[in-house]
């Protein structure tokens, strides 16, 4: 029965999407960061749905009357030299096999971004990408965080399947999505809501610390320290963040502490020194193979991983860090392409605010392209040690902001926009003069 249910929904959510595009992209976005199929047994059981919505997404996209030209920009083109460059590394790759099979996985994750940027042409649509995103990765923060408090903190979140599979992983995706959650919160006009978004941002959090991961435990800290940087009622905000971590941390068990102060003690960690063996490999592969690295996978594949290591293992290493990862796969010029690119994104969103701060209409713009920088912030710094270069949830959010670029270009007269600092708002809104009532 289960199955039957859900290929009926799915069913119907890909004819709607030749009647609506935009419909494909939510659709989409659920598909790959909540994966329900996987909650379905029997027929419905290896079909690849992500890889069928992509298709049906961009067929109807194609033969729609929607506009068919991305929003321009640095992070536009850098987005389209980096998958230039992936490809190319693709080609030339130590591991073929397996560096094809990255390729059309984490190529899918890039169209996401580009699909987003090119269908989201107005602020309903794009609330509509933050509810879902919400909503498909609150599930598992609301489900971890009551697992934690009921268990006391005995029992370690994981996620169910694919790449929140990791515990590590599910912590960073969890910190990336609380920025947004408050952001929904932020303009919600009924109390209900943002009271029941409240909850859930405080279930995230301690889902986060139930992960046991420790650059989840980073991450966390880096985004509420921005968080908390953005808004004009830091002494409120302090109090409450702090309550909450206090709160978790008294539900955690010694064992928690004693895992998050391996923290300090890098040089006795095993799990460290894996990763700095890992880091190594990298270094090596880059600088035998300067333009184009490894290829997608090259660190996980044994007889390429010893050819450049300092240290034999019958098996490969996952590379453990966004930074390191991209070096070893694509060289230093994949590596320059990923870093100009992710800080392309981070001025975007610093030029939205500054352009629409005399816009009062154009609050949500400002609010929205604040949060995804926190997001960022969580990212970049848990990403460090995690081997998530290619998630989904990064370039959609890229893909965000260039659709915010876009749909203000449309309200900001060129030239009209006043470059000035914007005055912040109650937890972390950043608009000058914004309309909505302040929670």
């Amino acid at each position: 029965m289960r199955p039957i249910a859900f290929f009926l929904i799915f069913g119907t959510l890909c004819a709607g999407t030749f009647a609506a595009p935009h419909v494909g992209i939510l659709t989409w976005i659920w598909i790959a960061l909540m994966s329900p199929q996987q909650y379905v047994w029997g027929s419905a059981e290896g079909v690849p749905f992500n890889l069928i919505q992509v298709v049906v997404t961009l067929a109807a996209w194609g033969i729609s009357k929607e506009p068919k030209r991305i929003p321009e920009g640095a992070s536009t083109v850098l987005l389209g030299l980096f998958i230039c460059w992936i490809t190319l590394t693709t080609v030339t790759a130590l591991s073929p096999d397996m560096a094809w099979t990255a390729w059309q996985r984490d190529i899918k994750n890039m169209a996401l971004g580009i699909a987003v940027a090119g269908l989201m042409t107005n602020k309903v649509r794009l609330h509509a990408v933050i509810w879902t995103v919400v909503l498909s990765l609150g599930y598992f923060g609301i489900k971890g965080g009551l697992f934690t408090v009921v268990t006391g903190g005995g029992g370690r979140v994981v996620g169910e399947a694919g790449a929140l599979g990791d515990n590590n992983n599910l912590a960073l995706a969890l910190c990336m999505t609380l920025p947004l959650i408050n952001y929904l919160r932020l303009h919600s006009e009924r109390f209900i809501i943002r009271l029941g978004l409240s909850a859930g941002m405080t279930l995230t959090a301690i889902a986060v610390l139930g992960t046991y991961s420790r650059g989840g435990l980073l991450g966390l800290l880096a985004m509420a320290a921005f968080l908390w940087s953005k808004s004009r009622r830091k002494l409120l905000l302090g109090l409450c963040g702090a309550a909450v971590l206090a709160g978790g941390f008294t539900i955690m068990p010694d064992r928690w502490f004693q895992r998050m102060d391996t923290i300090q003690s890098g040089e006795e960690d095993g799990s460290f020194q894996g990763r700095v063996t890992a880091w190594k490999f990298a270094i090596n592969v880059a600088l035998a193979r300067p333009l184009v690295g490894g290829g997608f996978g090259a660190s996980e594949t044994a007889s390429v991983f010893n050819r450049y290591s300092e240290q034999y293992l019958p098996h490969g290493r996952a590379a453990h860090s966004i930074y390191f990862q991209t070096l070893g796969d694509h060289g230093f010029v994949g590596l320059i392409l990923y870093l100009c690119l992710l800080g392309a994104a981070w001025h975007q969103g610093s030029q939205i605010t500054r352009q629409v701060a005399s816009r009062p209409d154009l609050s949500w713009a400002a609010d929205l392209a604040s949060m995804i920088k926190v997001s960022f912030a969580a990212f970049m710094v848990a990403g460090a040690a995690l081997s998530m270069a290619y998630y989904d949830l990064v370039y959609l959010l890229i893909g965000a902001l260039i659709a915010i670029r876009g749909i203000i270009r449309q309200e900001v007269p060129a030239g009209a926009a006043r470059v000035v600092m914007a005055r912040p708002l109650a937890d972390g809104g950043l608009m000058k003069g914004s309309n909505r009532r302040a929670s």
